[in-house]
């Protein structure tokens, strides 16, 4: 996979447009490709996310889900979505609070997924792909190897460093490129 960049604040074009999603119509890359830049993102942009955090939102959905199977389109829209909607305040404290727990990449995924739940399908297809974003969970892997004091920054080995984001590399002083 290629750097991911995250400070193109555009987001809807970044990288050839592999994180925009439909969740009313979903594509063979949804659940592949674009689950993975935005699992890579979360995970790793700014202060990250770590996957306990991004497991207790999951089981937020989970238990949501439950109420929806149970529900007919007409309590889904009155008595399920609503709750479904409240999951962006949730995300917001989490952001806000002291030491916060998730960053802005995950704010923008849950803001644009709840976005488009309109139904039962669409607030299954947000399960799957939240699903698929914690099956491609994976930490940047930097092997520092000192650091340079004049210049603030790590010195990383990066023949041995795996790198996706490519603010995380220009923080750093590659040795062994």
């Amino acid at each position: 996979m290629e750097l991911i960049d995250w400070n193109n604040k555009d987001w809807k074009n970044k990288e050839n447009g592999d994180f925009i999603f439909d969740l009313a119509n979903i594509t063979e890359k949804t659940f592949d490709i674009t689950a993975e830049k935005w699992s890579k993102v979360i995970v790793n942009a700014d202060r990250g996310v770590e996957k306990n955090q991004l497991r207790n939102f999951y089981d937020k959905v989970l238990e949501l889900e439950e109420k929806v199977i149970n529900a007919t389109d007409g309590e889904f829209e009155s008595k399920v979505l609503p709750f479904i909607k409240m999951l962006n305040s949730k995300v917001a404290y989490a952001k806000n609070k002291q030491q916060g727990s998730v960053n802005e990449a995950f704010v923008i995924f849950m803001r644009e997924a709840i976005s488009q739940i309109k139904n039962k399908e669409t607030f299954t297809n947000f399960r799957f792909l939240f699903e698929a974003i914690l099956g491609f969970f994976e930490k940047e892997d930097i092997k520092k190897v000192g650091y340079d004091r004049a210049k603030r920054k790590n010195i990383v080995d990066c023949k041995k460093s795996i790198f996706f984001i490519k603010q995380n590399k220009d923080k750093v002083i590659c040795k062994g490129k």
